[in-house]
C-alpha cells in the first residue's frame, strides 16, 4: 500500500492519515480522499498532465532532511540513493539492470486513462492506479488486486523484490539492502534466498551450471570464481591434450586389426579384440586413452555441484559484503554509493569470459589440425 499519510488533498487541503480512503489520478499520481475527488469530478491538475507543472510527489520534508520516495511515498534521509522501502531509485536516474522500469506502466499497453475517460464515475478503488469499470454507477474497490481498465489488460506494478518484504532478514541484513546489492534480476535471487533462508529448499541455477566459474565472476565473487574457472580450464585443456596425443595410437591398434571407418563399422568381435589390445598397451598410453573419459566426467560432477550451490553461496557473499558495508560504512548515503560499486555485476568481464571461451575452444583445434 502506498503511503501518503503527511500528503495534504489537493481539493480539501487537509493531510492524509492512514484511515483515510485514497484513490490517485492514474495519469498524474496525485491523491485524493475519495469523497473530495467525487465532489470535484476530475484530477485538478488535469489542464497540466504532461506538463512540468503537473503533481509531483514530494521530494523532501519541509524541514529538506527528508526525500519521499516517488513510487511509494516513503520518506527517506536526504543524501540516500535508494528508497529505503522498495529499493527504488531517488536520484532520477533508472536503476541498472532489469529494474528500469520500477513504478512503470506497461509499455505494451500504451499510457494508462486519464479520469476524463470516466467523467461520471472517476477512479474507484484505493488501490495505487485507481478502479475503473465500463458499467455505469459506482463500483467498489476489488481489495488490492490493482486496476481493470475498460480499454485493455490491466497495468501492473513491477515489484524489485519479487514479493518478499522489504524488511524480510537475512541474517542481519534486511531484504530492502540486499536488493540494491544485488541489482540485476533481484525479483529472481530474493524469492529464492528466502526460501533457502524459511524452509532449506534450493534451486538449481542453469546459468551457473552452464557456466561455472564464469558465472561467478560475473557475480563479483572473484575469488571462488578464479579458482573454478581456473580447474575447469586446466581440466578442458589437459583433457583436450590426451584426446590428440591418443587418437594416433587408437588409429593404428584399429588399422592392425583391419578396422575401417570409411568403409563400416566395425564388428563386435573387432572391437573384443580393439579392446584387449588397448589393455596390453603400457599404463602411460592407457591413461592417454582413459583419462579424457574420466576428466569429463568430473567436470560434469563439478558442473552438477555448482548449479545446485549457486544460490546459497551467492546469498552467503552477498550478506556479507553487505555486512562489511556496513561496518566500513556508517553513513548511509556512503552505504547506497557501496552497494552500487561493491555490488551488481561485470558485464564487461562477462564479454572478455565469452571471448576466452570462444578462443579455447576452436584455437586449440586449428593448431592441432594444421
Amino acid at each position: 500500500m502506498i503511503d501518503y499519510t503527511g500528503i495534504g488533498c489537493p481539493v480539501c487541503g487537509k493531510a492524509f492519515t492512514r484511515e483515510d480512503d485514497i484513490v490517485v489520478c492514474p495519469e498524474c499520481g496525485a491523491p485524493y480522499h475519495r469523497e473530495c475527488y467525487r465532489l470535484e469530478g476530475h484530477c485538478v491538475y488535469q489542464d497540466k498532465h504532461g506538463t512540468a507543472q503537473a503533481w509531483q510527489p514530494p521530494r523532501a520534508a519541509e524541514n529538506g532532511s527528508e526525500k519521499r520516495c516517488p513510487r511509494c511515498g516513503k520518506a527517506n534521509p536526504d543524501g540516500a540513493l535508494f528508497c529505503d522501502h522498495c529499493g527504488m531509485s531517488l536520484t532520477g536516474e533508472p536503476p541498472m539492470g532489469p529494474q528500469n522500469n520500477y513504478g512503470q506502466f506497461n509499455s505494451r499497453y500504451g499510457a494508462p486513462p486519464s479520469p476524463t475517460d470516466f467523467p461520471q464515475n472517476g477512479p474507484q478503488g484505493g488501490s495505487f492506479w485507481g478502479q475503473y469499470d465500463q458499467d455505469g454507477g459506482n463500483q467498489e474497490a476489488r481489495g488490492n488486486s490493482g486496476p481493470v481498465p475498460p480499454h485493455g489488460p490491466t497495468m501492473f506494478f513491477f515489484d524489485p523484490l519479487g514479493g518478499v518484504s522489504p524488511d524480510e532478514d537475512f541474517d542481519g541484513v534486511p531484504a530492502s539492502d540486499l536488493g540494491k546489492f544485488v541489482q540485476a534480476n533481484t525479483q529472481y535471487y530474493l524469492p529464492v534466498f528466502t526460501n533457502r533462508k524459511k524452509f532449506g529448499r534450493g534451486r538449481f541455477n542453469f546459468c551457473a551450471f552452464i557456466c561455472t566459474g564464469g558465472w561467478m565472476l560475473y557475480r563479483k565473487q572473484y575469488k571462488l570464481g578464479a579458482i573454478l574457472t581456473a580447474v575447469m580450464a586446466g581440466i578442458y585443456f589437459v583433457s583436450l591434450y590426451c584426446s590428440y596425443a591418443s587418437e594416433d595410437l587408437i588409429l593404428r591398434l584399429m588399422s592392425q586389426i583391419g578396422i575401417d571407418l570409411n568403409v563400416g563399422m566395425p564388428t563386435s568381435s573387432q572391437l573384443m579384440e580393439l579392446g584387449s589390445m588397448i589393455f596390453a598397451l603400457p599404463f602411460s598410453q592407457r591413461l592417454l586413452i582413459f583419462l579424457p573419459r574420466v576428466l569429463d566426467v568430473v567436470r560434469l560432477v563439478i558442473m552438477i555441484v555448482v548449479g545446485l550451490k549457486a544460490n546459497t553461496i551467492y546469498m552467503k557473499f552477498c550478506t556479507s559484503k553487505v555486512k562489511t558495508i556496513y561496518e566500513e560504512f556508517p553513513e548511509q548515503s556512503d552505504r547506497e554509493l557501496q552497494f552500487r560499486a561493491r555490488g551488481g555485476i561485470n558485464t564487461p568481464l562477462a564479454v572478455c569470459l565469452v571471448i576466452a571461451y570462444m578462443m579455447a575452444v576452436y584455437m586449440p583445434r586449428l593448431f592441432f589440425l594444421v
